[in-house]
């Protein structure tokens, strides 16, 4: 019986999540209702009340989907920096509307900031300047390796005729290392 639970759960959350990112199409956050949200995800409020106090819960929980999602590649592929974009990258495009919205900072204006402020990225982007001691220098290398993907992935994702994950990681790779010397 817990398993069914489980599934209802699950069902009822994504169904407001789908709810809010179609939603989020045509009107920004502040001027959602949780009626009008409630009432498009087909789910009454008492529901959506028993798992987020508000639409800003459940965009930031959509959010953190997608930054445990992102953490979870970062460990599983560490060794594999092609691997860890092509991923990431792969989530977007399945997620693609609310990966435009949440990218085109139309949502929410904070969440590079959100996105980089995890260590696991952090790790990530600076893995091959271990041996740095310049504290400001590794500050400013990593800005730039992950504000530049971040915006080369903000314009892969918003072309109609996208190059594939594995294309666009490659590519990625390739213009930061071109920056090494």
């Amino acid at each position: 019986m817990e398993k069914k639970e489980d599934r209802r759960i699950a069902m009822t959350r994504r169904m407001l999540k789908n709810a809010l990112t179609e939603m989020l199409r045509d009107t920004d956050i502040y001027h959602i209702s949780i009626r009008e949200l409630c009432q498009r995800a087909d789910v009454n409020r008492t529901t959506f009340y028993k798992y987020y106090g508000s639409q800003f819960d459940l965009l930031a929980d959509m959010e953190r989907d997608l930054l445990d999602f992102l953490a979870k590649a970062i460990k599983e592929h560490a060794a594999n920096p092609v691997r860890i974009i092509e991923t990431a990258c792969e989530y977007m495009e399945s997620h693609l509307e609310f990966g435009r919205l949440i990218i085109n900072n139309n949502v929410d204006p904070l969440f590079p900031q959100k996105l980089f402020s995890q260590a696991a990225v952090r790790e990530a982007a600076l893995v091959k300047y271990g041996g740095l001691k310049d504290a400001a220098e590794l500050e400013y290398i990593f800005n730039f390796i992950t504000y530049g993907a971040y915006r080369v992935i903000c314009i892969w994702l918003n072309k109609e005729q996208r190059e594939s994950p594995r294309e666009i990681a490659r590519q990625l790779i390739r213009l930061i290392q071109m920056e090494q010397t």
